[in-house]
């Protein structure tokens, strides 16, 4: 994909963060829960990623042996961060010959991809510890639902600081026209992208949730799935579109400096109360 600058660009400029969609001639489109369901296969229907999030030392040794069974040395991590390439060591030398190893050697990896796949920052070397707790009860992960909300908040705050002018990398953006799953041909721009395309059993039954409206809530990051304004992506008639929801103080915030934070209680409003609304052909 490298040598499309252009392309990138003209995406970047036509992404309006007030409704987190791309203006095209066509109208609008934006990345959705289906897209993330279809292209990584993620649930959507789960218990939402919360907790605590803590830059302190402790806090990452405590979590790093929990996880892998090792502590990271000095050079290991900085800022609250863990190096990858020390959790690779990690994952590489895991003899898997018990049910702990087996399990660490998985934290591991679901961490690596975490770093290098789903959450990429610029450097692609490190992995904030905030996730490390998410991997604790290994008997728990698959039962999370907000992995697939947190790469679209990833995308759509990844957006706003290219807007920004923030160190974000061009192949962030890649990875938002690659997970937006449009085909246009030379004739028709072609909405919906997925039919007569199926996924595994256990994600059939919750495709219902990729039609709704609800808040994406995943520790410090808040978005909105607002699919009325892309109806036609679900193969719908597009309605003139309601306003765009404002999310008010709790939208947009970013961790800066010393973090102790409790997010199930500071968001427990978007937890208990959030709406949910449901999009069908006839609404």
């Amino acid at each position: 994909m490298r040598g499309h600058s252009a392309l990138l660009s003209a995406l970047v400029e036509r992404w309006r963060p007030e409704t987190h969609t791309f203006h095209l001639p066509v109208g609008e489109v934006t990345v959705t829960l289906e897209d993330v369901t279809y292209i990584l296969g993620l649930p959507v229907n789960g218990e939402p990623v919360t907790g605590r999030t803590d830059s302190s030392h402790q806090f990452l040794v405590e979590n790093c042996i929990t996880c892998f069974g090792r502590e990271p040395g000095p050079q290991d991590h900085v800022l609250g961060k863990v190096n990858l390439a020390w959790i690779r060591r990690c994952r590489d030398t895991e003899p898997c010959d018990t049910q702990e190893s087996i399990e660490r050697y998985v934290r591991a990896h679901i961490f690596c991809m975490f770093g290098t796949v789903v959450f990429p920052d610029k450097s692609t070397t490190s992995l904030n510890s905030k996730f490390l707790p998410l991997l604790r009860d290994f008997h728990r992960i698959p039962h999370y639902s907000g992995v697939i909300g947190l790469d679209i908040q990833y995308i759509y705050r990844g957006l706003l600081r290219i807007l920004g002018d923030d160190s974000m990398t061009w192949e962030l953006t890649i990875r938002i026209i690659f997970l937006i799953g449009l085909l246009v041909t030379n004739v028709q721009f072609i909405w919906p992208p997925y039919m007569g395309v199926g996924v595994p059993d256990d994600l059939a039954p919750h495709l219902f949730l990729c039609f709704t409206q609800s808040p994406l809530v995943s520790l410090e990051c808040i978005e909105w799935h607002l699919i009325d304004r892309v109806r036609r992506q679900f193969g719908m008639q597009q309605l003139p579109p309601g306003p765009a929801f404002d999310l008010g103080r709790d939208h947009c915030k970013r961790l800066t400096g010393a973090q102790n934070h409790d997010w199930g209680e500071i968001y427990s409003q978007w937890l208990t109360d959030g709406e949910l609304t449901a999009i069908t052909h006839y609404s």
